[in-house]
């Protein structure tokens, strides 16, 4: 009987520790896939700062006169953001974060501060060199 009463606790115990270590690998699991979600959204919000940046690298490649018309998406990542362009570069905010992309001129070829509203088409202007964004 006192044998029986031994392995019980032994199962006992052997069943806590095993619990212990599922339970440390599963929190361990969540922060990673967490940090992984955080990623993917950085990665769409980078993808339109990107494109923003290579329109202004067109417009201003192309020479005085040439203008292009982008849209921004209505959400990113299921969520409202908002762009900001100046001279230094591209920026967005998403979610609480800051993406920032650049563009290749490094002259001051944007004059003004620009805010971009998702949803919206814009008109990207090249002026003497000096960019314009026009809604």
């Amino acid at each position: 009987m006192n044998e029986r009463g031994q392995i019980t606790i032994e199962f006992m115990v052997v069943f806590i520790l095993l619990l212990g270590i599922f339970l440390t690998v599963l929190s361990i699991t969540n922060e990673e896939l967490d940090s992984i979600n955080q990623t993917q959204k950085r990665k769409q919000a980078r993808m339109v700062s990107d494109d923003i940046a290579s329109v202004i690298n067109q417009v201003y490649i192309q020479g005085s006169g040439y203008s292009k018309t982008y849209t921004l998406p209505s959400k990113i990542n299921q969520e409202t953001y908002i762009v900001q362009i100046n001279k230094t570069g591209v920026y967005i905010n998403s979610h609480y974060q800051i993406t920032k992309s650049h563009y290749i001129p490094k002259k001051n070829i944007i004059q003004k501060n620009y805010i971009l509203l998702p949803n919206n088409t814009y008109v990207f202007k090249n002026n003497n060199n000096i960019i314009e964004v026009v809604s």
